[in-house]
């Protein structure tokens, strides 16, 4: 072989070589591009699986993080356990040391090389505890995973209400401290409303529902139940609204006794309940109803003298008259029609306050209507005489 040969030979073999590099190299980009790609398109983002074990965790840190009893966390300055902690025993209040539930918590001592790792875990009532007369070991334990060891099992076996349980880890060298502050949030899973200063009353139409005077103030309880007597609440009134279609109109009228009808319609009652139910605000757990000067028979939104000196009720509820009425003007029969329907529908009417505990997302929806209330008492002038 000549050296021209020999020359071409070697330079095919450098040809080949740089071309094979650069596909490996292409190759090579092309999967780490996908790899960062796919990366960045997960950054951020939690499993299904993760969220709803968030939301169903019977107990979590101080984050709102949930903290499952299989694995092992780093002791956090706060952890709180629920209602849900105990639903799957179906027993109130109490379990048996084999039904506790359990998380496993981990304490780190600095520095990473100290020769002596061994801590000792206690716990005790935080301030003011309802249940201070109590063993706080009845409610909570931590027991070590061997004699110093800094992994320990957290134990709930109670529920203990609004009190708090502090857990103390504490070096065996040193006498250093660090403290986890525990919680119990009883969530409700069930809420009922009642009241001791209205009437309730059940129609077969309108169902069951309290009866409020006009101009009026009531207070309703609001009732918040689990299977352990023990419930946070976040309550608020969502809605004020009201169920029923009604006849209006504009009412005309002289001294006479003439009534006279123009422009007639329907109107949902839910568009005019901040008239009859003027205000709902939640204390605590008492919801405190304020009702308004009219039932809704009485209703009008506004009442004056017209340019013909007649009398003039605008968004007037129809009410159906007796013979003793005339009802004048082009609209009669329409009017007399709407004006029955009114009279046959308005038993199945109600107006209704909603009312949600954010806590357990349970809502409770009252129905109301409204009566006359008593305003005054008079006497007749006539004189008896004996």
């Amino acid at each position: 072989m000549s050296n021209n040969e020999l020359y071409a030979h070697k330079r095919s073999d450098t040809v080949k070589w740089v071309i094979s590099f650069f596909l490996i190299l292409v190759l090579l980009v092309g999967m780490v591009g996908t790899w960062v790609f796919l990366l960045r398109e997960d950054e951020g983002k939690t499993p299904p699986a993760e969220e709803e074990q968030t939301e169903q965790a019977a107990v979590t840190d101080g984050e709102g993080n949930a903290m499952d009893a299989d694995m092992v966390y780093p002791m956090p300055a706060k952890m709180s356990f629920n209602a849900q902690t105990f639903a799957q025993f179906g027993e109130p209040n109490a379990v048996t040391s084999e039904q506790s539930v359990d998380v496993r918590i981990q304490a780190y001592v600095t520095p990473d090389d100290a020769a002596n790792k061994e801590v000792d875990f206690s716990v005790a009532w935080g301030n003011a505890p309802t249940h201070g007369s109590e063993p706080v070991t009845n409610y909570l334990t931590v027991t070590p995973d061997s004699d110093g060891s800094t992994m320990a099992t957290v134990s709930c076996k109670k529920a203990f209400g609004d009190d708090t349980i502090i857990i103390t880890v504490t070096t065996r060298e040193g006498g250093y401290t660090a403290t986890c502050t525990v919680t119990f949030t009883g969530i409700a899973s069930g809420i009922e409303i009642t009241s001791s200063t209205a009437a309730k009353k059940s129609t077969s139409e309108r169902g069951t529902y309290y009866e409020l005077g006009t101009s009026k103030t009531y207070t309703f309880d609001i009732g918040l139940t689990n299977a352990f007597d023990d419930v946070a609440s976040d309550l608020t009134v969502t809605e004020i609204g009201g169920e029923g279609n009604m006849y209006f109109g504009s009412r005309y009228s002289n001294d006479g006794g003439y009534y006279n009808y123009q422009d007639v319609y329907q109107k949902s009652i839910g568009e005019l309940a901040d008239k009859f139910i003027t205000s709902a605000t939640i204390s605590g757990t008492t919801l405190t109803i304020k009702t308004g000067s009219s039932v809704l028979e009485n209703y009008y939104s506004e009442y004056a003298y017209d340019e013909n000196d007649y009398y003039y009720a605008k968004d007037a509820y129809l009410v159906e008259l007796d013979d003793y009425w005339n009802i004048k003007g082009p609209s009669d029969t329409f009017y007399n029609d709407n004006s029955k329907y009114n009279a046959q529908n308005i038993g199945s009417c109600y107006f209704y306050v909603t009312v949600k505990d954010n806590v357990s997302g349970l809502s409770e929806t009252v129905r109301l209507w409204l009566v006359s209330s008593v305003s005054g008492v008079s006497l007749s002038e006539t004189e008896l005489e004996f």
